[in-house]
């Protein structure tokens, strides 16, 4: 009699604990709407905006961005929950040299930047581990805003901007802070296709304003805070 009364103690309790277990999980794979911000170092691949006759290439520093989003996440699944988010991230990166035509141009016969305001629809993917730290992957398409005051030499200088597609891919680490706040480290990797921008300078035929075309790419690795409502 005792001893199946200590049985059904165990059991009750196992019952319990399984059950404290299953509130808990599905309290963390509850969806809900979230905002973010992130800060982050950009570091933009070297940029070859070319025309006919007319070959540059900026080398840009590193330097730091933001970002912040509005997103939703979906109830989780077997693999993890799934995120979707609009996010708006900034660059800011100064120009450090610049090669025309094999022309090398640096210190103070170069200034300016190049500025990107990029607004990003994102789906993101979570993994479950059943810890507080979550491992995700993600993919985003949408505008770039590319804005160009780069200048070199006596009178040359690309002073435009365009708006053109692009897209980006993030890989990061969440870790769960307390019911509403979450803690994340991420790397992302951005593209733009067919930048447009106006240069003015010399080259074959002399002083001309022209068109160089070229893409941006910008890879970002940064940290950022989460807030589930």
């Amino acid at each position: 009699m005792k001893k199946n009364v200590i049985t059904n103690r165990n059991l009750i309790a196992a019952l319990a604990f399984a059950g404290i277990q299953a509130v808990t999980l599905s309290s963390a794979q509850a969806g809900g709407w979230y905002t973010e911000s992130s800060i982050f170092q950009s570091d933009v691949d070297d940029t070859s905006l070319t025309s006919t006759g007319r070959d540059v290439e900026a080398e840009l520093d590193e330097d730091i961005g933001f970002s912040t989003a509005i997103g939703y996440k979906f109830k989780g699944h077997s693999l993890g929950a799934v995120r979707v988010d609009l996010e708006y991230i900034s660059t800011d990166n100064d120009n450090d040299e610049i090669d025309f035509n094999g022309n090398i141009f640096t210190g103070d016969a170069v200034g300016g930047s190049i500025e990107t305001d990029s607004l990003f629809l994102n789906v993101i993917q979570e993994f479950k581990t059943g810890t507080a730290y979550v491992p995700y992957v993600g993919v985003g398409i949408g505008f770039v805003n590319v804005d160009s005051d780069i200048s070199y030499g006596p009178v040359a200088n690309i002073t435009d901007d365009d708006t053109v597609f692009g897209y980006n891919f993030v890989v990061g680490l969440d870790v769960k802070l307390s019911k509403k706040f979450t803690g994340f480290v991420e790397y992302r990797y951005l593209e733009t296709n067919d930048v447009d921008l106006d240069r003015f300078g010399g080259g074959p035929g002399g002083l001309l304003e022209t068109s160089q075309s070229g893409d941006i790419q910008i890879d970002t690795i940064g940290v950022g805070l989460r807030y589930s409502f």
